[in-house]
This record gives C-alpha cells, structure tokens and sequence, in this order.
C-alpha cells in the first residue's frame, strides 16, 4: 500500500512539475513578448518619401511610439531591390521590419525579384486596406469621364502613355484594364506617387493611378482630373464625387514583414502590437485621410491572406503572359 501511495505522490509531483514548468514557460514568453520594441527598431520603405507607402507608415510609426514607447525610424530607399535586400539581409530580432503591398507578389512573378518573397520574409502584419485608388489624367485631356477615356483609347489605340511601375501592381493593373476594355496603353515606368502626380500634372504623361487623399488635393488645385476609383467596384463613401470603375476590382493591403529566421515569439509580439493601430484615432484617421482603412489580423490569418494574393495575381500574371514562374 505504501508503494502505491508513494507512486501516486510521485506522479503527482511529476504533474506539479509540468504544470509549473509550463506555467514558466509560458510566463517566460509572456514576459519576452512583452520585450518588443527592445532596441530601435527600422521600418523600411522600399520607395521614395512621399508616396502613399511612405505616408502610411510614416503614420505607423507615429502610432507604435505612443503605444510602445519604443524609438523607431522610417528609412526610404528610391530603389525597390535595395529595400527588400536590406531586410533580407537583417537580423530576425525584430529590430528591421519593411512595408510593402502586392507589388512585391508582381515583382517576383514577373522575374524582376528572383526570389520568393514567401520564402525569404515573413508577414507578421497587415495594418491597412489602401483603399481605392483614383485613375487620374491631365487638366486639360479631351476626356472628363470614364466612358469618354475608355473611347478616346479605343479609337487611339497605343496613343495615351499610362505611367506604371514596370513589372509591378500597375503594370498588372493597367494590364487588366487594357483586357477588359479592349484597349491597348503605350507604359512607361513610374514608379513613385509623387512622379506620378507632377508627371501627370505636367503632361509627361497620360494617365496613372494614386491615392485618393492626394487626388482630391491635386483635383481641387486644378492640376488634374479624376476619372474614377478602382477598387472593390462599390461607392467610396469618402469620396462621394467619384464614380467607381467596375470594368477591374482591386483590392490591395499593406503588409508588415520581417525576416523569414525571426522567431515565432518575436513575431507574434509584433502582431500584437500592431493591433494597437486599430484602437488609435489617429491612426484611423490618417488611413481615412489617404483614401483607405486601418484593419489588423492574426499571423495566421495574415499568412493566408498573402498566399491567396499571390495565387490571385499568379493567374492575372499567366493571363497577361508575364508569369516567368510558369517558365521554370
């Protein structure tokens, strides 16, 4: 009987163990989770200051300082190539996070990134839905709607010069556009909002894409005109003078990456301070301002959302005949 109840006492101190063993353990990561930001942290822009990327997490940042408290920077790079390979080559400690859209998904389906962003980074955050984006000419273009632009193209065909960033989301955009509406643009690469807005103000070019925000300012000084939003194909409540496209849907989130070797706690500290974003007013209100919406999700659910992206564009790449992945 004394063996048995010594065995019993035995396990039941076993179990004790486990139990505050795990109790510990959890308490450890708790109090690790809890360490981020630990040390400066960097937010990488691969863009040039100014464009809606930048001004979003320009936005972010201001945001995690008064949560956290923590001390952060955004460094812009005026060459995409430079911004991912700075944060490929960082430090998975959290320290250097980047902020990029779908354009990174274009980029390496195209071939003009040969890697796998899915592969090298980790999302550990989506902070925003950019929202619609305003398809914007000239003051004094001969067209002033929608319907007038798509003719105008469709009688001049290879005639309007569309300002896209090669092998990235307008090239996508603007090549689903061409599909859809049976017209044919001659594209240039312009890359970054800024160029884009004073290209178009300027008459450099004929046609681009930009946030909304920053549409409605450069259309009330006169220095453009709007033709409509692309987006979900539904009215922009914000926006109430513009009508939306529904010939293309495009729907678009800004991702927070990090390294692909950061750790799983490091990671979900990270999320979890995200989340912050969506509780601050500020932060609300600077998305709106721009034209889009702050939103958050779990990593998860982040991750599914960037695979499913990149499947959706994989075909729209292979329907336009630039998928260089369907060549290996």
């Amino acid at each position: 009987m004394k063996k048995i109840v010594t065995a019993i006492l035995a396990g039941l101190l076993a179990v004790t163990s486990v139990m505050a063993n795990g109790t510990a353990d959890s308490s450890s990561a708790a109090n690790t989770a809890k360490k981020w930001p630990n040390k400066a942290i960097q937010l990488l822009v691969p863009s040039k200051a100014g464009g809606v990327t930048d001004i979003y997490t320009r936005n972010v940042q201001s945001s995690l300082q008064k949560s956290t408290g923590g001390t952060f920077a955004t460094v812009n790079y005026g060459t995409e190539a430079v911004g991912y390979q700075t944060l490929r080559a960082a430090k998975g400690d959290g320290s250097t996070l980047l902020f990029q859209h779908s354009t990174i998904i274009c980029k390496y389906l195209t071939g003009a990134l040969d890697y796998n962003p899915a592969k090298e980074f980790r999302v550990v955050g989506e902070v925003a839905d950019m929202g619609g984006q305003a398809i914007i000419v000239g003051p004094k273009a001969p067209y002033n709607t929608w319907d007038e632009f798509i003719s105008y193209c469709k009688k001049n065909p290879e005639k309007v010069i569309a300002g896209v960033s090669i092998n990235g989301t307008t090239h996508f955009i603007f090549g689903q556009i061409q599909k859809a509406c049976g017209i044919k643009f001659t594209m240039v690469d312009c890359q970054a909002e800024a160029d884009k807005l004073t290209n178009v103000a300027g008459g450099i070019i004929d046609v681009a894409n930009c946030s909304l925000g920053n549409a409605r300012q450069y259309e009330k000084s006169g220095k453009l005109k709007v033709l409509g939003i692309l987006g979900s194909g539904k009215l922009e409540p914000d926006y109430p003078e513009w009508k939306p496209i529904t010939e293309v849907l495009w729907i678009s989130h800004l991702y927070c990456f990090a390294p692909a070797s950061i750790d799983d706690v490091t990671a979900q500290s990270i999320n979890a301070a995200l989340k912050g974003l969506t509780t601050d007013p500020t932060y609300f209100k600077s998305c709106t301002v721009i034209g889009g919406s702050a939103e958050w999700y779990d990593l998860q659910t982040c991750q599914k959302d960037f695979d499913k992206t990149m499947e959706d564009l994989s075909e729209v790449a292979t329907s336009l005949g630039i998928n260089a992945r369907n060549k290996k």
